[in-house]
């Protein structure tokens, strides 16, 4: 029942996404045209028979049955059927005869709707504030070491900060596994902070399942609240404490931790903690519920929250260094340094969808923001 629930979320989920990014991009192609005085047939809201719509001048406004993004017709396209007979009229309005500029400024108004798209939804979720995962934008201090991994191989160890990564500086974690992602099987040159001393280390990163770049280390996984009462407060665990490991078992994601606490049966557990770049060894009896134990945490989650005029400089920044990363990646893709297998198909997509439909509506809308914008640049491609 739940595979089945989840796998309807994801296809509403991808549905929604992937109609909303293509509807613009073509709705971009069909303002422009008709800015131009160009004939535009049909301006459709998804695909197949149509369902409903109205005129715009020479143009047929519709929705159609398949809501998978959307086309437009313009006449004098090399499918076109109607061509000859429209310019048997003796007008200049179909596509091909337009001056070449005008062609130019109509093919690029998809992708240009598409930038204008994230830039929208970002400086909106930027202005409202949405929660992240807070991992995303923590220091890139190492806390989850993959047991015979390249970084382990390597000596790094929980408590270790990555300062930079073949020269680039990185900031959070975030910016160190791109950097990583884009290396795969090379090695790669670190500096990383060890308690007060900084050091370079020498990684050879292996290929991921997907053939990006995998280094085997993870951020610190935070808590962000402590429960008043709870098992987890009463043995003196605080907010933004780290939690490395839970008996012999690493922690990877907040995730790992409800099914080892919910397993316990209430009886207690080993939890090594990371805090002020000391480890500290806590012994936490989950507190029943029924027959499922709990100790009171919550993931450690961020608010990025700005005024309206620097919302829209952060969104433009971040679009900015999300297209330079894409065209980094394309970069490596056409020269094999990196599989192809990297690239997000209709599946990963329709997955995506869902994991963020299940997060809430904002998270929707940072997926689509995303999403927009690589097919933005994909699209200025012939």
């Amino acid at each position: 029942m739940e595979f089945l629930t989840n796998f309807g979320t994801n296809v509403v989920a991808f549905i929604v996404v992937l109609g909303v990014m293509i509807f613009f991009h073509e709705f971009g192609h069909f303002i422009t045209a008709k800015g131009f005085g160009m004939r535009v047939f049909i301006f459709s809201f998804g695909f197949g028979k149509r369902l409903i719509g109205f005129k715009w001048g020479d143009t047929d406004c519709r929705v159609s049955a398949i809501p998978l993004g959307g086309y437009v017709k313009l006449e004098g396209e090399p499918d076109d059927q109607l061509s000859e007979e429209v310019t048997a009229a003796g007008d200049d309005r179909d596509f091909t005869s337009r001056p070449r500029w005008q062609r130019i400024v109509v093919y690029l108004a998809g992708p240009a709707f598409n930038f204008l798209l994230t830039i929208g939804i970002l400086t909106a979720l930027f202005t409202i504030g949405f929660r992240v995962d807070g991992s995303r934008f923590d220091r890139p201090i190492v806390g989850s070491v993959e047991a015979g991994g390249p970084a382990d191989t390597a000596g790094l160890l929980p408590g270790d900060e990555i300062l930079s990564i073949d020269g680039t500086t990185v900031k959070d974690w975030e910016a160190a596994l791109y950097n990583i992602l884009i290396r795969p099987d090379t090695e790669v040159r670190l500096e990383v902070r060890r308690g007060g001393a900084v050091e370079p280390v020498t990684v050879l990163t292996t290929s991921g399942s997907e053939k990006a770049g995998h280094l085997g280390a993870g951020p610190l996984v935070r808590i962000g609240e402590v429960m008043e009462g709870g098992a987890a407060e009463q043995a003196g665990l605080r907010p933004d404490d780290a939690i490395l490991r839970v008996g012999d078992k690493t922690i990877t994601t907040f995730g790992d931790l409800p099914e080892l606490i919910g397993e316990s049966g209430g009886k207690e557990l080993m939890f090594t903690v990371w805090r002020d770049g000391n480890e500290l060894e806590m012994a936490i009896t989950p507190h029943l519920e029924g027959t499922v134990g709990r100790i009171g945490v919550t993931p450690k989650m961020v608010i990025q929250r700005f005024g309206f005029v620097q919302a829209i400089g952060e969104s433009v920044s971040w679009s900015w260094n999300m297209t330079r990363q894409t065209f980094q990646i394309l970069g490596r893709l056409a020269t094999a340094q990196l599989s192809p297998k990297t690239m997000m198909g209709p599946i990963g997509i329709a997955q995506a969808s869902g994991d963020a439909a299940r997060g809430g509506a904002l998270q929707v809308l940072f997926l689509v923001a995303v999403i927009s914008l690589q097919i933005g640049i994909l699209n200025l491609f012939p």
